[in-house]
């Protein structure tokens, strides 16, 4: 998976009545050439999941261009970003009651105070966006990892440091998202509980915004679940209707294959996920290693088509243990919103190890069983 654009998420609140002029972000701009009639200021959120198209618009505003020039005033929000449209420009600002300059040709939105919220946001995204340029940019492996090792600790430091002293706008939250896709979300580079500590000092309004609550609550869910279900945790158990034609025959629970008396490698994946396909001669080689009295398997198909799960599992040779339609269902239950994910379970339901991969997969199942 990779790193979100930093600047995805929209936006913002309708206002019922007039702000008072302290209450407003002024913005203005200037076209040098080529100038429409017209500009669009536009916030709003997405009504559901982040995969979801339904855009629900809160603020929608036309602005006049006059002899090259614009000007208007916007409420202050500083829950999510307003985006600036002018044909295919789009630039965020974070509307926090100063001034912003916009210049459209060179795509850039400067405030007049360097130290508030929007320049905060500007900051933020050219550190990790010109962090990504230069990561992209190396031919060389060994030098790319090196950039890597001496750069990336300091900007996840960083990175929760813009947490930490944001709770109350949109800074804080974008910061704890980029935390969680840095390390794709498989908690790589990151103390769970940490995150949901910065997560739960989060003000109430960037709780239960219909603009951030949708985009707090997934995160919520995936580092409380990541808690729960750290190494040395006992599983948690929960049911699938694999089918709901008929969910008398077809109700599965974890707890059927997991603290049974043997070690169970589960992996959690997608007929759609070409990373899980990539792992799968991987996990057969494993199964077919190590399977007996003492070791098991079971994948869990999550986000997926039942027929498309059957016919990718068969194609890869899944000939071990099988709960489809899963849905979000292991996602909320043991914090993830990325797949592959791995985990080798003990013979009491322990969990010993998680976010398996690669060799990793074989080495955990062989030094479990003692080989």
């Amino acid at each position: 998976m990779r790193l979100k654009l930093l600047y995805l998420s929209v936006t913002l609140l309708a206002f019922a009545c007039s702000p008072k002029s302290d209450d407003t972000t002024k913005i203005v701009g200037q076209f040098k050439e080529n100038a429409p009639q017209t500009v669009r200021f536009v916030r709003g959120y997405y009504d559901g999941s982040l995969e979801s198209n339904a855009f629900v618009s809160s603020f929608d505003t036309t602005v006049a261009v006059v002899n090259g020039q614009f000007e208007v005033e916007i409420p202050k929000y500083v829950v999510m970003p307003t985006d600036f449209e002018s044909g295919s420009i789009h630039i965020p600002i974070l509307s926090d009651g100063t001034t912003i300059t916009i210049d459209p040709e060179s795509g850039t939105a400067v405030s007049s105070d360097e130290n508030g919220h929007h320049s905060q946001y500007m900051d933020f995204g050219k550190r990790w966006n010109d962090y990504q340029a230069m990561m992209a940019g190396f031919d060389d492996e060994e030098a790319r990892e090196k950039y890597r090792n001496e750069n990336y600790g300091t900007l996840i430091e960083y990175t929760k440091e813009v947490a930490r002293n944001n709770p109350d706008n949109y800074n804080g939250l974008n910061a704890l998202e980029i935390l969680h896709f840095s390390s794709l979300g498989q908690g790589a580079e990151s103390d769970p509980e940490e995150i949901l500590s910065l997560l739960n000092g989060l003000s109430d309004e960037m709780k239960t915004s219909p603009m951030s609550s949708m985009m707090f609550s997934e995160l919520y869910n995936i580092y409380n679940g990541r808690v729960n279900t750290v190494e040395g945790k006992t599983f948690i158990d929960f049911t699938v209707v694999q089918d709901p034609e008929n969910p008398e025959t077809s109700t599965v629970k974890f707890s059927d294959y997991i603290g049974r008396g043997k070690y169970v490698l589960v992996d959690f994946w997608a007929s759609w996920c070409s990373p899980c396909l990539a792992e799968m001669p991987n996990l057969v080689n494993v199964y077919n290693t190590y399977h007996g009295d003492r070791f098991d398997m079971l994948s869990v198909a999550v986000m997926d088509d039942v027929e498309n799960t059957l016919a990718a599992a068969k194609e890869h040779g899944v000939v071990w243990d099988q709960i489809v339609n899963a849905q979000q269902i292991p996602g909320n239950a043991y914090g993830f919103n990325a797949i592959p994910l791995t985990i080798l379970f003990g013979p009491d339901g322990t969990i010993l190890k998680r976010d398996l991969r690669g060799d990793q997969v074989g080495a955990a199942v062989k030094e479990a069983l003692g080989l």
